[in-house]
């Protein structure tokens, strides 16, 4: 492992720390609230709003050399981030920290991701080192709610402004790590490679479809955080329990990822998409069912097995299907669109939620999976058929 990527290893690693620490954190602050579950779907849609407007720009800057940079002000927000859940436990100030946070983890995505096509040439060295990142997020987020779950033990609700302040001292550690990567230097790239038309980028062959299916599996991985704990509370599950569950989830999406390079190489990027895409979709339904805890152990490491290929693939995929000047761009839109999901499906379930009950968040949450696995098939067999 070459020093770029452990250091993007490290910071991943502890970045995904203190977000999953954070964000199941205030879950609970919302429950110690007596939050409604549609305010839940306001706090999860403000985690992804400021993102939306700073997309393209930030990739822009990215496509610049600036990748290493952008990092940097990721972990400083997220310091800003942790502080404010501590210093406002109330309803402004988790809308106002979820916010800053979310912001910090746009910067991470988006220009940890770049820096990964850095780490290596040759064949299969852009997958491996993006598997090895994906496996850092992974395994920080396995270690978080078992942080969570050490805390708050057999309680239903744990302490929750202990957790803030542990989140604080983690952010931290992330900025003496991202300290360590270094910017590829500023491009000095001919204005019209510099800057590809959106129009033209949105165009590229394949890349909206895989561009949607990245939308529909990272909205997935982000609701199982927010509303696991909510379930949990509705069915008087204790915090070490979905704590566990959480870390199960986390576990087998670190499996996945350790052996995506090999995955590719054997199967290929569209095969491995459309396979994991409806195989999660069919363990989140599960999710939804009162099954019993062995059984719900095993529904929630499938999803995480299956859900980590497919949001690996699509990043992969963006990644191979940008061009080179707008790689940044390109995969800004993609976050960009991610959080476009984020903002607007927490809503629409947490209002489906408020009337049938929370398992029917995890019920929507496998339909959409399923469908964006229709549609990687049908664009599939399109271009297929434009090749010949």
């Amino acid at each position: 492992m070459n020093r770029l990527l452990f250091a993007i290893v490290a910071t991943a690693f502890v970045e995904q720390i203190v977000i999953t620490i954070a964000r199941v954190a205030t879950t609970y602050r919302a429950v110690e609230l007596d939050l409604s579950v549609v305010w839940l779907g306001v706090i999860t849609a403000v985690y992804a709003l400021l993102p939306i407007a700073i997309g393209v720009p930030i990739g822009r800057f990215i496509d610049r050399g600036y990748d290493a940079v952008t990092t940097w002000i990721g972990a400083c927000l997220l310091i800003v981030g942790c502080i404010g859940f501590v210093l406002m436990p109330n309803l402004a100030g988790i809308l106002i920290s979820t916010a800053i946070l979310g912001t910090a983890h746009l910067l991470f995505v988006v220009s940890q991701q770049i820096q990964c096509t850095r780490c290596g040439s040759g064949p299969g060295a852009m997958e491996r080192a993006i598997g090895n990142y994906m496996v850092a997020n992974a395994a920080g987020q396995g270690v978080g709610p078992y942080i969570v779950a050490l805390a708050g033990g057999a309680a239903s609700v744990p302490p929750t402004h202990f957790l803030f302040e542990l989140s604080i001292a983690g952010a931290v550690v992330t900025l003496g790590c991202a300290l360590l990567t270094r910017s590829a230097g500023a491009h000095k790239l001919p204005v019209d490679r510099a800057k590809v038309p959106l129009r033209d980028l949105l165009f590229a062959p394949g890349l909206t479809t895989i561009i949607v299916v990245s939308v529909v599996t990272v909205v997935a991985q982000d609701l199982i955080v927010v509303y696991l704990p909510l379930l949990g509370a509705d069915r008087g599950m204790s915090v070490d329990a979905v704590g566990t569950l959480l870390a199960i989830r986390a576990v087998t999406s670190m499996v996945s990822r350790l052996i995506y390079a090999r995955l590719h190489v054997a199967f290929g990027r569209i095969p491995l998409t459309l396979t994991s895409t409806f195989v999660s979709a069919v363990a989140y339904a599960l999710i939804a069912l009162p099954l019993p805890l062995p059984l719900l152990y095993l529904a929630i490491g499938t999803a995480g097995f299956a859900l980590s290929i497919s949001i690996t693939a699509s990043i992969a995929g963006v990644l191979a299907i940008a061009t080179g000047g707008a790689i940044g761009t390109a995969n800004s839109l993609r976050t960009m669109a991610s959080r476009i999901g984020q903002s607007v499906i927490p809503i629409l379930a947490s209002v489906v939620a408020a009337a049938i009950g929370t398992g029917s968040i995890f019920v929507l949450i496998g339909l959409s999976l399923a469908a964006s696995g229709a549609a990687v098939r049908v664009e599939s067999k399109r271009l297929q058929r434009a090749s010949r």
